[in-house]
């Protein structure tokens, strides 16, 4: 504790036993699991010397990765406990079966599972014979919770310390299965912040009293979880005012990039400015800190007389565009083509048949006014996309990633892309035939 200010080193959603998806085999290595990066957190919590760690829950990844989550996380606490350096846990919906068992089976003094089987539960830090923070936190009891936990938050009042809010839950998601929590709720809680898992995607939720952070996963384990990570530096200064920094320790980013290939007139040409644009935005736009491995998600745009071409050559791009910036290994996990063929859709609209359907329907779709006619295309294949992402044959896949139903967005980018595919050829058709 430096000049009277309380430090913690929060993160979440370690999710040790998982590997991230879409890393090319030649970019992927031992630094790039979330076990490596724990070892990190671990080695900047004793270097900063802070006052505690607080993980936000879902340590580990299901139950039948319990062996491979022991080891790393236990070896990270002992090396904790060794700097005096507690560390303050509550079990998420992935390990509130076994988080408490793996607490048990460590079995040090410095390792507090607060809120166990879904009861609240205060832990007091103390400083030299004072009282520091008081932790407050709940754990799930099994693996879906559907009413909010502060419905039975039932703590004394205390005025001696600031209060910490320790809590696993979806925020503002009322119909969430992952004890879905209110912000007005924690608005009228007396913590002078709340540190929350779930969400892997990290960030500030709500800035005013009391801040609400979610460190997000530390390590980026798929494409939807794009951007920086890394734990949070929390501050709190003996008036309770409370400062969150990010410390970029994650070593894989994903990412988005949009690329305007107008001027493009092949794959060629598009790849030279694809290659630039990913350069200049992990030079001007990226911290990089600790990173190795950049896999940019790309999506191209604008109108480019390569429209067929590229749709066709995606995979020529995602697989020879590799490069590097500095250390930072650069491979693009996929291409979206969103561009569109160098034609006067408004010209092509007035009229009948194939072509005029199909650039009414892109121009209808670009306005977001697509109407009755065209709302029953976009009804029916949303319908066909959530229908195969329910489909038994992929339980498997829900159950260990997380997966979310497609949403209507979806279906939209889906039609739209097709079509301009399918207008792309029915033009090429005609042009072949005069």
């Amino acid at each position: 504790m430096g000049d009277g200010q309380l430090q913690l080193l929060c993160t979440g959603d370690l999710h040790l036993g998982r590997h991230p998806t879409k890393i090319p085999d030649p970019l992927d290595g031992p630094e790039c699991s979330p076990r490596s990066v724990w070892r990190d957190i671990v080695r900047e919590a004793i270097d900063r010397d802070v006052d505690a760690v607080v993980l936000t829950g879902d340590i580990a990844d299901r139950e039948n990765r319990y062996f491979e989550a022991y080891g790393a996380f236990e070896a990270g606490v002992i090396d904790l406990d060794d700097a005096g350096i507690p560390i303050i846990t509550v079990a998420g919906n992935h390990d509130s079966e076994f988080l408490p068992r793996m607490v048990d089976d460590i079995g040090l003094d410095s390792l507090h599972l607060l809120g166990a089987e879904g009861t609240w539960e205060r832990w007091t830090l103390e400083n030299n014979g004072t009282t520091a923070a008081h932790f407050e936190g709940w754990s799930f009891p099994r693996e879906h919770v559907s009413t909010s936990p502060l419905e039975a938050y039932d703590l004394p009042e205390v005025d001696d310390a600031p209060q910490v809010g320790v809590l696993h839950a979806e925020l503002d998601s009322p119909r969430s299965q992952y004890a879905p929590v209110d912000s007005s709720e924690l608005r009228n809680t007396p913590g002078v912040c709340w540190l929350l898992g779930h969400i892997h995607v990290p960030g500030i939720r709500i800035e005013s009293d009391p801040m609400t952070l979610y460190p997000g996963s530390p390590q980026g384990l798929d494409p939807g979880e794009q951007g920086i990570h890394g734990p949070w530096l929390v501050t709190i200064a003996p008036d309770g005012g409370v400062g969150a920094d990010q410390i970029p320790l994650g070593t894989v980013c994903y990412d988005e990039i949009q690329v305007d290939v107008a001027d493009a007139e092949d794959l060629q040409a598009v790849g030279a400015e694809v290659s630039t644009a990913i350069q200049q935005y992990v030079q001007d736009d990226l911290e990089t800190g600790n990173m190795s491995a950049f896999l940019p998600r790309v999506q191209l745009t604008g109108r480019t007389p390569a429209h067929t071409e590229l749709v066709e050559g995606t995979q020529t791009l995602e697989e020879q565009l590799a490069t590097r910036h500095g250390s930072i290994d650069i491979q693009i996990e996929s291409v979206k083509v969103n561009t569109r063929p160098d034609v006067d859709l408004e010209s092509l609209a007035d009229g009948d048949g194939p072509v005029s359907y199909l650039a009414d329907l892109l121009l209808a779709l670009d306005e977001n006014d697509s109407g009755e006619e065209y709302s029953q295309v976009v009804n029916k294949a949303h319908d066909a996309m959530r229908d195969a992402h329910s489909a038994s044959a992929y339980n498997l896949l829900r159950r260990e990633a997380d997966v979310e139903p497609p949403g209507r967005d979806a279906a939209v980018d889906m039609i739209e892309q097709e079509a301009r595919v399918l207008l792309d050829t029915l033009l090429q058709q005609k042009g072949d035939q005069s």
